[in-house]
C-alpha cells in the first residue's frame, strides 16, 4: 500500500497542497502526500477542507495508521480524484504555539534539576520525582520571557538512532524505546540553546512567535510529584 507523503514534516508552515486520493471508505480518504498534521504524540489533528471538482468537503478530524493518514470528512470523494487541501491556519497555529511552549518549558525546567517529566498536555506538566519550588517556577518564568525576547530560532533535522546520544536522561530513553526498531531516521527538534528532542510534531519558526508567559504556577502532590500549570499570552 502506497505511504501518505507527510508535507508538514520539513514545512509546518503550509498551508495550501495538491493531493491526489489514493483510497476511500466512508466518509474517509488517504492522499499521496498531506499537509494536514494527524493527531498524535499530545498535538491535536488540523482541520480544514479538501476542494474538489470546485466544492468543498470539510476535513474534521486527521490520523495517522501505520504509514497512511486518514482524513475523515463531512462527505465521500471518490478514489483518484485531484483535490486541493486547505488547512485551518490559525487552529495550526495555535497548535505550533502550544506545542512550542511544551517543549521550552520542559526543556528549561530539566536543565535546572525538575527531575523527569512524566506527563504534558496543552497546559500543564507533570513531573515525578521533583524538586521544583516556587523559585525555580519563577526563574523558570523570567528565562522563558527571556528566550522570547530573544527570537531563538526552532530548527528541525534528522539523525539516525545510532548517532544520537540521550546520555542518562530516562525519560528520551523511555520515549527512544517506544520508538519502532525499523525507524533508523529520527526528526529532531531543537530550539535555540535552551533544548533539543526527537518530535514529529509541528512547532513555530522562532520562539518570538510563541508568546510570552500569562501564567505559571506549580502544585505539589504525594510522592513528589509537581504539576506546572501554564498559559501564553495572545500574540
Amino acid at each position: 500500500m502506497e505511504d501518505s507523503v507527510l508535507l508538514y514534516t520539513d514545512n509546518p508552515e503550509l498551508k495550501e497542497f495538491d493531493a491526489v486520493v489514493i483510497r476511500t471508505g466512508p466518509k474517509f480518504v488517504v492522499l499521496d502526500k498531506t499537509g494536514f498534521y494527524p493527531e498524535g504524540g499530545g498535538q491535536p489533528s488540523d482541520t480544514g477542507k479538501l476542494i474538489v471538482n470546485g466544492e468543498e468537503v470539510r476535513v474534521i478530524k486527521v490520523m495517522k495508521r501505520g504509514k497512511q493518514v486518514f482524513h475523515y470528512l463531512s462527505e465521500d470523494i471518490t478514489i483518484d480524484e485531484k483535490v486541493h487541501g486547505v488547512v485551518d491556519w490559525n487552529l495550526r497555529f495555535k497548535y505550533m504555539r502550544l506545542h512550542s511552549v511544551e517543549h521550552l518549558l520542559t526543556g528549561l525546567f530539566e536543565a535546572l534539576g525538575s527531575g523527569p517529566k512524566v506527563f504534558s498536555s496543552f497546559s500543564q506538566l507533570d513531573f515525578k520525582p521533583s524538586e521544583i519550588d516556587e523559585e525555580m517556577v519563577e526563574t523558570v518564568r523570567k528565562m522563558f520571557n527571556e528566550a522570547v525576547e530573544l527570537d531563538a530560532p526552532v530548527d528541525i533535522y534528522y539523525t539516525s538512532r545510532e548517532e544520537l546520544d540521550v546520555g542518562d536522561d530516562k525519560r528520551k530513553q523511555s520515549f527512544l524505546a517506544k520508538i519502532p526498531k525499523n525507524i533508523e531516521t529520527l526528526r529532531m527538534v531543537k530550539i535555540g540553546p535552551f533544548t533539543e528532542t526527537f518530535c514529529m510534531g509541528t512547532h513555530v519558526k522562532s520562539t518570538g512567535d510563541i508568546g510570552k508567559l500569562k501564567e505559571l504556577s506549580m502544585e505539589s502532590k504525594k510522592k513528589r510529584k509537581k504539576i506546572v500549570y501554564f498559559e501564553f499570552e495572545d500574540i
